[in-house]
């Protein structure tokens, strides 16, 4: 029988390099039908990783393993006693466990649950508990707190037996009150989750046998999982790496254990799955994946309104663009008002009334507080309406700039939104935010998170730092000779439809040779040289995520809180923003508008003020 894996991290948990399409394409190759994405408190890759598994006929199960408060304690407290997190494996079986799971994820990051990790707590937990299956037992669960007190012992016994009488007394006691407590919220979907894929590892085999017996005993229903942290067993290597890297640490700094060392965390085969685990356990992982309802996640982007319906946001615009073009003086030019006409019919088809009337709405805003803004930049410069709002500065009939370039008809007829970068004062920036916000709602707006990944100059580079392969100097000549990726983009593109691979090392290795020569070379399809190694880990981390930050500019209105559309996450500064990246939250209906900050307005700014206070005609 097949085994499906149902605890399976991805690129979206800090300690996992495993790239959403490398993970589905290798469950579609070992034959297994269903995947389930349960990253460590939070669900970036939900959007990529459902539209990736409709597409190899894989059924995908989207999850998070959740840190919850430990022996019951709210969320709320915070207090060095309430530091102490539990694991917890939940997935959604439906759009109503999805939506649950999205609120979950997003309390867990807010100020009142956020105690140097997003957290919540059991109260939360069962308040959201509808649609959700609830899988506890692995490693710093609750459960599994309940079963060891002498953890050593367990690790230097030889057999299962010997390692029992490490077993608190009362752990059937301690378990059941938990089992209890959950079975009473989450019924059938609640399971105790039995880990018995590392063989070498006694504390998981006592833990594991010890929880399918006690559930059997109970009638309480068990599942055996794996802990995937990687894909294959001979990724162990790049992930051990890459957990240094993340850790801004040494390879050799890391605690010599099975998690790096044992090659046992990858996606279990049905093969190993048969070899560890009863039949009833895999059987399990069926059950639950039978359980889970096909459903999508995705939706058209949605403007949000700027008055109360989009024929009366249409007519505003119209009646803002005629009384600027009288106030110009060209409410009878032919020319400019055939142009006038021929935008607003495109504006009306694509319904950006409420796009431009949102953006115009900031811009004037900001104006009237004496915040400075750009004249406009980018495609916008084509929309003579967009003159005509004062979104720009732009006469687009004056510089013969086409509306096409911005928003053409094949753009409104696949119902794509434009971009309009507007520019303010760096300094004064954030009164525009608050604006925005007080305007639409705190709960209604948001930032947008980026991820940083590793490529080609940082990936090397980390690599070789990691394993102290050579100096900072010899780390600083190599990554020198690698190009910044938009250097090379199109290349790459090509590139990438020969090989199907966009790693840039490995782009330099096949089409440019000669800029890495003197490190390593491609002889027969293999990396040789002396720091051969490290430029294959360097390649196979390429794409994974170094870091997280907040996107410079991109900022959400929304109709609706933005907690039941994204996952929500933080920024250095502890604001909530949305961690679907620029991809997936345009996929779940966001809309973003671009909101830039332009120092060089600042400098504007300071002499406006300084040359309040010259006489301009004593100057000579």
């Amino acid at each position: 029988m097949s085994f499906i894996n149902l605890h399976c991290h991805s690129m979206y948990s800090w300690d996992c390099a495993s790239r959403l399409d490398k993970i589905v394409n290798h469950v579609k190759a070992i034959g297994q039908t269903a995947i389930a994405i349960t990253d460590h408190g939070g669900m970036s890759g939900a959007i990529k990783f459902q539209e990736l598994c409709v597409k190899k006929g894989i059924k995908p199960i989207i999850g998070v393993e959740a840190y919850i408060c430990a022996n019951q304690m709210s969320a709320t407290q915070k207090s060095p006693d309430n530091r102490r997190l539990n694991h917890l494996v939940i997935l959604a079986k439906n759009k109503t466990g999805y939506q649950n799971l999205l609120k979950l994820v997003s309390l867990s990051n807010r100020p009142e649950h956020y105690y140097y990790k997003p957290r919540i707590d059991e109260e939360t937990l069962f308040k959201y508990s509808d649609g959700l299956i609830v899988i506890n037992g692995h490693y710093d669960t609750s459960i599994h707190d309940q079963l060891v007190f002498n953890m050593d012992g367990v690790a230097t016994s030889s057999t299962i037996d010997e390692a029992k009488n490490y077993l608190f007394p009362n752990y059937k006691k301690r378990v059941m009150e938990i089992v209890d407590r959950y079975r009473t919220v989450f019924g059938d979907d609640f399971y105790i989750e039995c880990q018995l894929f590392d063989q070498d590892d006694m504390v998981q085999q006592l833990c594991g046998t010890v929880l399918f017996e006690l559930a059997e005993e109970y009638g309480v229903n068990s599942v055996g999982t794996g802990d995937c942290h990687y894909i294959k067993p001979s990724d162990s290597n790049a992930h051990k790496t890459f957990v240094a890297i993340k850790q801004n640490t040494k390879v050799k700094r890391l605690p010599n254990i099975g998690y790096f060392n044992s090659g046992k965390y990858g996606i279990v085969t049905n093969e190993e799955a048969e070899k560890c685990y009863p039949p009833k356990l895999i059987e399990a992982t069926h059950k639950i994946a039978d359980k889970i309802e096909i459903y999508e996640i995705t939706k058209p982007q949605r403007i949000p309104s700027f008055t109360s319906s989009k024929g009366e946001s249409f007519e505003l615009v119209r009646n803002h663009v005629f009384k600027r073009l009288a106030e110009l003086g060209l409410d009878n030019n032919k020319e400019y008002l055939e142009r006038v006409d021929y935008e607003l019919e495109m504006t009306q088809k694509g319904e950006l009334q409420d796009y431009f009337l949102i953006v115009k709405d900031y811009l004037d805003w900001a104006r009237s507080k004496g915040i400075l803004t750009g004249v406009g930049r980018g495609s916008v410069g084509g929309a003579l309406i967009a003159y005509l709002l004062r979104i720009t500065n732009i006469d687009s009939i004056k510089y013969d700039l086409m509306w096409d370039r911005f928003m053409g008809p094949d753009r409104i007829e696949n119902k794509v939104l434009p971009d309009i970068d507007s520019d303010f004062q760096t300094s004064r920036r954030h009164e525009v935010f608050d604006y925005i916000k007080n305007k639409y709602g705190a709960d209604k707006t948001c930032g947008v998170v980026t991820f940083n990944l590793l490529q080609g100059k940082s990936a090397i580079k980390s690599v070789l730092s990691a394993w102290d392969a050579c100096d900072v100097k010899g780390q600083k000549d190599i990554s020198d000779c690698i190009p910044q990726k938009d250097k090379i983009s199109d290349k790459l593109a090509e590139f990438k439809d020969a090989s199907g691979s966009d790693s840039i090392l490995m782009y330099l290795l096949t089409e440019e040779p000669d800029a890495l020569k003197n490190y390593v070379t491609l002889q027969d399809g293999k990396i040789v040289g002396e720091l051969a190694p490290f430029f294959e880990l360097a390649i196979e981390l390429e794409g994974a995520i170094k870091a997280e930050s907040r996107h410079a500019s991109a900022y959400i209105i929304s109709d609706i809180p933005v907690d039941q559309i994204f996952p929500m996450g933080r920024d250095k500064e502890g604001n909530l923003i949305c961690y679907y990246d620029m991809y997936s939250f345009e996929k779940a209906s966001g809309v973003k508008f671009d909101i830039l900050a332009l120092k060089s307005l600042d400098g504007l700014a300071e002499v406006k003020i300084m040359l309040k206070d010259v006489d301009i005609g004593s100057i000579s």
